[in-house]
């Protein structure tokens, strides 16, 4: 089966998307399974990547296909203490959350979030970003590697990219 190449556009996040990211909170967890039965040590990531994103502050973006239905996102999180967050490498350096609806996959919609948060971070004034990828999740892995991104030397886990 051949699928056809989707174009997609993108919108910067706003307040009316945080159930999305919700959604695609729920998604990088699971790494794309919708049926996964989460551990509940996962809830709490929703209230710090979720619930207390500010899209003035933090930002984000997300993706629709050509009938404007949403196909994935990425968002960023200034933290602001040294214990929050997975990649936390300090105040000036935004980690990034990003998730691609199932249904786009081989599109390389993830590449061009990836991008498009670059994009984001650059205005924003950081230097670097930041990324936390689960060991049990190499598809993801590679993708960031093939991005640029690097490991962390010290935060297992960590991944960056310098902007």
């Amino acid at each position: 089966m051949v699928v056809e190449s989707v174009e997609f556009t993108f919108r910067r996040a706003r307040e009316a998307d945080r159930t999305y990211l919700q959604r695609l909170n729920f998604l990088a967890d699971a790494f794309g399974d919708e049926t996964a039965d989460l551990e509940p040590d996962v809830l709490p990531g929703v209230e710090k990547y979720v619930d207390e994103w500010d899209p003035e502050r933090d930002g984000g973006v997300i993706a629709f296909d050509e009938l404007r239905t949403p196909a994935g996102g990425v968002w960023l999180r200034y933290w602001s203490e040294p214990q929050d967050g997975w990649a936390n490498l300090g105040p000036d350096v935004p980690e990034i959350a990003i998730a691609v609806e199932n249904r786009y996959a081989g599109q390389r919609l993830g590449a061009q979030l990836l991008g498009q948060a670059v994009q984001l971070a650059r205005e924003q004034g950081a230097t670097r970003i930041a990324l936390w990828v689960d060991a049990k999740n190499p598809r993801a892995r590679h993708r960031y590697e093939e991005f640029g991104f690097t490991d962390h030397p010290t935060i297992e886990g960590a991944m960056v990219y310098a902007l």
